[in-house]
């Protein structure tokens, strides 16, 4: 019988302990024969897997392109990669046929971020205990390095502060999420909620690594600070709001900054031509003469061009022209 929802909620140590030393003691299947069922474990630990993959990006001829981090848990389960992806794409409702336990599961932790935490580090920890290390199970969330009570997921302020913008173009989803599983209005409205700001999420992290994690403008580089620490985010060049969806996960329509060039950007004092030379709206070059310490951030601090890694995918044309034409002040 497969667990609900609460079991894997109400997981103890005790039987974390049990799965952990199961999953160790497995096979693989012989040819033709069915896999055993995910367990709680298990489950719980492909759900952590949204913070760093969109299991829709892999499938099929591809799949050898997952990130690392599936392959060695496929080890450690026993299974294939393709097998952690569908159970990925059950868990977050994309999959209309998967049992109703599975999206009601992802809505009740989207509900309760902090009990995730809880439960990964209980996971991890006795793992630890069984002498299973990081090359077998990695804290590939990096929450055990980190004293935060809080989830903090990357990049959140590039979203509307309004829910009712969030989810707007969703209702279709939702209603029919709702009608498949029937998990409630309010979940199924938070199962959406999260799909959407684990997408944010990923896609700072992508941009953050892309510009090298440090702000285009000025160079500053807090390498050896937490990527969550708040000094450099990672933003929209059209914005969350005005793009569509694949626009909103496309690397080339972000950059990484510094709070302070960051917060320009945004507001349009700063622009960027198609040559990446970064361009000072008049009303800034204004406030740089009359302001105290507006030269600190805005003068000699200011690259005349983006700072970004050779390797780096750059900023689209299309994105830099929307911008230019609809946020930037005007030189």
């Amino acid at each position: 019988m497969v667990a609900g929802a609460g079991y894997h909620l109400e997981l103890s140590r005790q039987e974390i302990l049990e799965q952990l030393i199961e999953i160790s003691a497995r096979q693989l299947p012989e040819p033709g024969r069915r896999q055993v069922a995910f367990n709680a474990v298990e489950t719980l630990l492909c759900y952590g897997l949204f913070y760093l993959l969109d299991p829709h990006r892999y499938g099929g001829a591809n799949i050898d392109k997952v990130p690392s981090i599936v392959r060695t848990l496929a080890a450690l389960f026993r299974r294939t990669p393709g097998s952690i992806t569908n159970k990925m794409l059950n868990l977050d409702g994309s999959r209309l046929h998967s049992a109703r336990n599975e999206p009601l599961l992802f809505a009740r932790l989207a509900s309760e971020p902090a009990l995730y935490q809880t439960l990964y580090r209980d996971i991890l920890i006795t793992a630890r205990h069984l002498a299973i290390g990081e090359e077998t199970l990695p804290d590939f969330l990096d929450d055990l390095q980190d004293s935060a009570e809080v989830e903090d997921l990357f990049g959140q302020e590039d979203l509307p502060n309004s829910n009712t913008v969030l989810l707007a173009g969703t209702d279709t989803e939702m209603q029919e999420l709702e009608q498949v599983f029937a998990l409630g209005e309010s979940l199924t409205e938070k199962l959406v909620e999260r799909k959407i700001r684990l997408s944010q999420h990923r896609f700072a992290l992508e941009v953050m690594d892309n510009c090298g994690r440090r702000c285009v403008f000025c160079g500053f580089e807090p390498r050896s600070l937490p990527v969550r620490s708040g000094l450099l985010r990672a933003s929209h060049i059209k914005p969350w709001a005005e793009a569509d969806h694949r626009e909103r996960m496309d690397v080339r329509n972000g950059l990484a900054a510094c709070p302070m060039h960051d917060a320009a950007f945004d507001q349009g004092y700063l622009a960027i031509n198609g040559d990446y030379r970064i361009y000072e709206a008049r009303v800034l070059q204004t406030s740089v003469v009359q302001d105290r310490g507006v030269n600190l951030y805005f003068g000699d601090a200011l690259s005349s061009s983006l700072i970004l890694p050779q390797h780096a995918k750059r900023p689209a044309d299309h994105y830099l022209a929307y911008y230019w034409q609809r946020i930037f002040k005007g030189v």
